[in-house]
């Protein structure tokens, strides 16, 4: 079979469309995990090669600058100091970072230091008793329980109970318990 200019004309249009679908499925993909993270090296990379390109968009939440960003987390704080500037605040996430760079970024001073609310890592002792709590079987849902019964959070919550398994004694429910009457 020989072809025609028309079948030529067809291939070549189904070529570009392809090629146009492909390219834009790509840069799409590469605009939401540019998102998820964007101050990964991977975000910031695509960030600037959309602007290099002349692609007004941003690889910010809108109303978070890169610079509110940076400036927060570049202060030093945590992660769990986030959490309780939420809770302080009543904002979400992507609030709570915006004001407190902005706030950085004016030299105004935030409720309290960085690292104030950081976790400690747990000790060797915490690290084995944690892992002796899961090893016998206890689910999230038995640390949400202890929590409620013990009011205490969650990692000393795991040492405890873990080091109580370690020690011989039994907890005030068993294993998978709290998981079995959630169900109920």
């Amino acid at each position: 079979m020989t072809s025609t200019p028309r079948t030529r004309r067809s291939a070549a249009f189904r070529l570009t469309a392809i090629g146009v679908a492909a390219t834009t499925l790509c840069v799409g993909g590469a605009g939401l995990a540019a998102a998820a993270n964007p101050a990964s090296a991977f975000g910031q990379a695509v960030g600037t090669t959309v602007h290099a390109a002349g692609v007004d968009w941003s690889d910010m939440p809108e109303g978070y600058t890169r610079a509110q960003y940076e400036a927060f987390w570049g202060a030093g704080y945590s992660a769990e100091d986030q959490e309780a500037l939420e809770e302080l605040w009543s904002l979400d996430h992507t609030e709570t970072k915006s004001r407190a760079g902005q706030m950085i970024l004016d030299g105004e001073q935030l409720p309290f230091a960085p690292g104030t609310h950081t976790t400690p890592e747990p000790s060797e002792d915490q690290k084995a008793a944690i892992a002796a709590f899961f090893e016998a079987g206890y689910t999230e849902q038995d640390i949400k329980a202890l929590n409620d019964l013990w009011d205490t959070e969650n990692v000393e919550t795991k040492a405890r109970a873990g080091q109580m398994l370690l020690d011989g004694e039994e907890l005030p429910l068993g294993s998978g318990t709290a998981s079995a009457s959630a169900g109920s």
